[in-house]
């Protein structure tokens, strides 16, 4: 540790860190003042609009002096661009406080909960009874999971900030290495868009099919985000309508699907680059058994007929996969299995570049694809080459550290928090690994552990692991060893 430090410039490194976190700020405070614009329709809720107007205005003014000098920001190393997106993050949620905190009556640690699970689009909440609080603040909710979807940092790009070195090492910071043109710009305002055409798409289908014009909206932010924050207490449930949880399957599943996918698909017309695609079919291929499985253990073990069996088990485990965290019932009276295997698909998680967390496919993909390869290795004749290629994907022997590192860091700190739950609260080990891994891979599903009434370090427990999951940990982790090799050189200096 003393080594590196010798290697850390801190003066350079707090100038870039404080321009890039202003730039970012001035974003969130933009996003802040959306939701005044709700009171158009429903004029009876204009007396929240300070709670709302007040941090957003705070905030741009905040940033915008942070970031005065922004101009003179010539290079942006990764290492900064990590602990500017990680630190954003933590100060988003907690600047979206303001609202739960005035609005809802809710303390500050539940409304910091709150915040980060909608800005980390993992959807766990401490508010009950929804339908009681004004439109005002459930739209909040599902705005910050809206945006949070696709990022603060690719909306930041996307209206703010200039493109150049600074833009491209932040995208990468916030755990998004997509690329559908070579201009990241373009590359953000692409995705903004498909994400948008989408999110409308789905209001439509909803509202046809019968669902009121608010929910529809929500619901399909929710939806496409990959976020679950629904505006009633019973989620997807409260419809009762095979119609509605199709399209929401629907839109769980375009959520999940890489933006690429998505570019491809608009461009081509045509719906093979779906199909084609190599995530797309592993996560079939994972929920092809675990629905057959989740669907069994429903039948035999609590009763259910094999069609409600079915319509729980497809919807759950693709809610899970996806990590949307939608449900359609009260998960925990599930069976110990159904937990375990909803538990094991949220820990593998969506395709990379979407709006969904876990490990993601494409990394649980490769895991296997390694052990492959290595008993080829040792079968094949020395110097035998073996092309590590995945469908359209080819990967060096970095790649496969990499992912080999994340996947055992991710399941280790996975392992720390749910043998820390079922110490605290006295979890089942099929409850705690759920709750946590829901969590951890931003989805939002509960067994009904994540209540007010949780002991404070588990509150910020769950609050870090969604904050870590949100980031792939990487970023996470310089933040803190990069806190803890600057801070001890500022009070040098001092």
């Amino acid at each position: 540790m003393l080594e590196v430090r010798k290697y850390i410039n801190i003066a350079d490194d707090i100038f870039v860190i404080r321009n890039l976190i202003g730039a970012l700020l001035q974003g969130i405070g933009v996003a802040y003042l959306i939701p005044v614009l709700i009171t158009w329709v429903y004029v009876e809720e204009m007396k929240y609009v300070y709670y709302f107007v007040l941090p957003g205005l705070a905030c741009i003014l905040f940033g915008a002096w942070l970031a005065r000098h922004s101009e003179h920001v010539e290079d942006v190393n990764l290492r900064q661009a990590m602990i500017s997106a990680a630190f954003v993050w933590l100060f988003a949620s907690l600047v979206s406080v303001v609202p739960f905190m005035r609005i809802a009556g809710m303390s500050f640690i539940d409304s910091y909960f709150e915040s980060m699970s909608a800005w980390t689009g993992t959807g766990l909440t401490m508010m009950r009874n929804l339908e009681s609080y004004p439109r005002i603040i459930l739209f909040w909710r599902a705005w910050m999971q809206w945006l949070g979807g696709i990022g603060i940092v690719l909306v930041a790009l996307t209206i703010l900030i200039r493109p150049g070195v600074a833009a491209a090492r932040l995208y990468k910071a916030e755990a998004r290495t997509e690329r559908i043109l070579p201009n990241l710009a373009n590359t953000s305002k692409i995705i903004f868009q498909i994400y948008a055409v989408i999110t409308l798409l789905g209001v439509y289908l909803y509202y046809i099919n019968g669902m009121g014009l608010f929910d529809s909206v929500i619901h399909s932010m929710v939806g496409v985000g990959t976020g679950g924050m629904s505006s009633h207490d019973l989620s997807v449930g409260f419809f009762n309508s095979l119609s509605i949880e199709a399209i929401t399957i629907f839109l769980m599943i375009m959520g999940a699907t890489n933006f690429t996918v998505h570019y491809k698909m608009f461009k081509e017309k045509s719906l093979v680059p779906f199909f084609r695609d190599i995530q797309v079919k592993y996560m079939f291929f994972f929920l092809s058994p675990v629905v057959a499985l989740i669907g069994y253990a429903l039948t035999t073990q609590n009763g259910f007929s094999i069609a409600s069996s079915f319509r729980e088990a497809i919807f759950h485990a693709v809610s899970a996969v996806t990590c949307t965290g939608f449900s359609i019932t009260d998960l925990s009276k599930y069976p110990e299995l159904a937990k375990l295997l909803i538990g094991f698909l949220m820990v593998v998680g969506g395709g990379a570049g979407s709006t969904a967390g876990g490990i993601k496919l494409i990394r649980i993909t490769l895991t296997f694809q390694t052990l492959k390869w290595t008993i080829q290795q040792a079968i094949l004749p020395k110097g035998a080459v073996i092309k590590r290629k995945i469908g359209e994907y080819i990967f060096t022997e970095e790649d496969l550290q990499e992912v080999l590192g994340f996947t055992m860091t991710y399941i280790a700190l996975l392992l720390v928090g749910t043998v820390w739950t079922m110490v605290r609260v006295g979890a089942s080990l099929a409850d705690a690994f759920f709750e946590v891994a829901s969590a951890q891979g931003n989805v939002g599903l509960s067994v009904g552990i994540t209540s007010t009434a949780l002991p404070l370090d588990m509150k910020i427990l769950l609050i870090l692991h969604m904050w870590i999951g949100r980031l792939e940990i990487f970023s996470t982790l310089v933040f803190i060893f990069g806190l803890a090799l600057m801070l001890p050189r500022v009070a040098e200096r001092k």
